[in-house]
C-alpha cells in the first residue's frame, strides 16, 4: 500500500525537484536581489549576531520602532553566523519554495484528483513571480511554506496538534496564522466534521506550546514575552487619520511629522511605549471613525489584487540599490511603446497575463463545481481565499504581497478548471 501511495505521488516529487533545480538556477544567473525589508532583516541579525543573542534583544528594543518578523531574522543571523554569508539562507529560501509547491500538489490531490495536482504544480512552477522571490530575503516563504505544510497535516494526515504548532511557525515569521486557524474552523464547522470542538482543542493547543515555549524563552532573556511580529499598530496608525490614503503608504520615513505615527522625544523611548501610544490614537480616531475606515475596504481589495509582480525585479540588470528595484509597465501606453519594453518588462508582462488568467480560471472553476453541489472539494481553497481576503483588507492596507499565503488555493482552484467538467466529476 504505501508503495503504491509513493508511485501515485511520483510525478509530483519529480515536479518538485525539478522545480527546486529551476530555482537554483535562477538564483545564479540572476544573484541575490536585495529589498528594503532584505536589508532591515540583515541589520538586525548583524546587531544580534555581535551581542551574541538571537532576535529581539533588550537592547534593540529602543533602537527599533518595533519588533519585525523574528523567524526570518534569525535565519539570516543563523546564515552569517555558519558561513558569514547569505547563500545558505538562499538556497533555503529555494527549497521552502519548491516545498510549498510540493504541498500545493499534495492538498489538490487529495481534494481533487492527480491530474488536478499536477496542473496546480505546474501552475505554480510556471509562474515566473515565483522565479524572484528565492532571490530575496523573504518572510513570505516560509511562513506560507509552514503554513499550507500546516492545512495539508490537518487535511490529509488529521494531525491538528501539528497543524497548530506548524502555524505557530508560520506566524513566527510573519503573523498570518490567524487567516489559517479561522479558515480551518469554519471548513470543520461548514463541512459538519465529528468532534470539531475537540479538533479545535487539538489545533489551539499545538499553537499556544509553540506560542509558550518561544514567549517564555524571549522573556527570560528581555523581559517581555515575544512571540511573533509586533508591527501591526505601526502600520495601523498610518490608516488612521483623516486624510490618510487608501494605496500603500511606500517610501515614507518611519516618523512623518503632521501623522499619528509621529511621536515627540520618541528617541527616549522603547518599541513598546510606541505601540501603546499608537494602538490609542488608533483606537480614538476609528471610535469616531468607523464609516470612514470601512469606506477603504474596496480600493484596499483593489490594491492587494491589482497585480502580482512584486518578485519581478530579480531580472532586473542593475539590482544594487533596493529603493529602486521595482518594475513598471506603461500599461496606458502598451501599445505605442511595447517596442521599449526590456527584457524584465516583458516577463513581468507575461506574468501579469498568467495571473489575470489564473484569477478567471479560480473563478470560473469555483462556479463549476458549485453548480456541480461538489462542495467538498471547493470548500477548503474557497475558504482559505476568501476568509484570508477579509482578514487581510479588514486590518491591514492591501499591498499586492500580502496574499502570497493565499496564492497556493489558487493555483488549486485554477487546475481544478480543467478538470471541473461534469464528465469527470468525482
Amino acid at each position: 500500500m504505501q508503495d503504491s501511495h509513493r508511485q501515485i505521488n511520483h510525478p509530483l516529487y519529480i515536479i518538485a525537484a525539478s522545480f527546486f533545480v529551476w530555482l537554483l538556477a535562477v538564483l545564479l544567473i540572476f544573484g541575490y536581489t536585495p529589498t528594503n525589508d532584505g536589508i532591515g532583516y540583515i541589520e538586525y541579525a548583524e546587531k544580534c549576531l555581535k551581542q551574541g543573542q538571537l532576535y529581539p534583544t533588550a537592547s534593540l528594543y529602543h533602537e527599533i520602532p518595533f519588533v519585525w518578523n523574528i523567524g526570518i531574522i534569525n535565519l539570516v543571523e543563523l546564515s552569517l553566523w555558519l558561513s558569514q554569508s547569505l547563500w545558505p539562507l538562499l538556497i533555503l529560501l529555494c527549497l521552502m519554495k519548491s516545498v510549498t509547491c510540493l504541498i500545493t500538489g499534495l492538498i489538490a490531490q487529495k481534494i481533487f484528483s492527480q491530474k488536478t495536482a499536477i496542473i496546480a504544480m505546474l501552475l505554480f512552477a510556471l509562474y515566473p513571480n515565483n522565479w524572484g522571490q528565492s532571490t530575496m530575503i523573504s518572510s513570505e516563504i516560509p511562513s506560507t511554506c509552514f503554513a499550507v505544510t500546516a492545512v495539508y497535516v490537518a487535511i490529509c494526515q488529521h494531525n491538528l496538534f501539528l497543524c497548530g504548532l506548524l502555524l505557530a511557525v508560520a506566524n513566527w515569521f510573519r503573523p498570518t496564522a490567524t487567516i489559517f486557524i479561522v479558515s480551518m474552523i469554519v471548513f470543520y464547522i461548514l463541512c459538519r466534521h465529528k468532534r470539531v470542538f475537540r479538533k479545535i482543542i487539538c489545533l489551539m493547543t499545538g499553537f499556544l506550546l509553540f506560542v509558550i515555549v518561544v514567549g517564555s524563552s524571549t522573556y527570560l532573556r528581555t523581559g517581555h514575552f515575544i512571540y511573533q511580529s509586533q508591527s501591526y499598530w505601526f502600520s495601523m496608525v498610518d490608516e488612521c487619520y483623516d486624510g490618510a490614503e487608501v494605496a500603500p503608504h511606500w517610501g515614507q520615513p518611519v516618523w512623518p511629522e503632521g501623522t499619528p505615527r509621529y511621536i515627540e522625544n520618541h528617541e527616549t523611548m522603547d518599541c513598546f511605549q510606541f505601540e501603546r501610544i499608537w494602538s490609542k490614537r488608533s483606537l480614538d480616531w476609528l471610535t469616531n471613525h468607523k464609516s470612514d475606515y470601512l469606506a477603504k475596504i474596496p480600493g484596499r481589495l483593489y490594491y492587494m489584487y491589482q497585480s502580482d509582480c512584486d518578485n519581478m525585479s530579480a531580472f532586473l540588470t542593475s539590482k544594487s540599490h533596493p529603493e529602486n528595484n521595482f518594475i513598471t509597465l506603461p500599461y496606458r501606453s502598451l501599445l505605442t511603446q511595447w517596442s521599449t519594453l526590456n527584457e524584465a518588462q516583458w516577463l513581468s508582462l507575461f506574468n501579469l497575463l498568467m495571473y489575470f488568467v489564473l484569477l478567471a480560471l479560480s473563478f470560473l472553476a469555483s462556479i463549476s463545481l458549485y453548480r456541480q453541489r461538489r462542495f467538498s472539494q471547493t470548500i477548503l481553497p474557497v475558504i482559505v481565499i476568501v476568509i484570508g481576503t477579509l482578514m487581510l483588507v479588514i486590518v491591514m492596507h492591501g499591498e499586492t504581497r500580502f496574499k502570497d499565503p493565499l496564492m497556493p488555493f489558487f493555483y488549486m482552484l485554477a487546475a481544478a478548471y480543467f478538470n471541473s467538467a461534469p464528465t469527470s466529476a468525482q
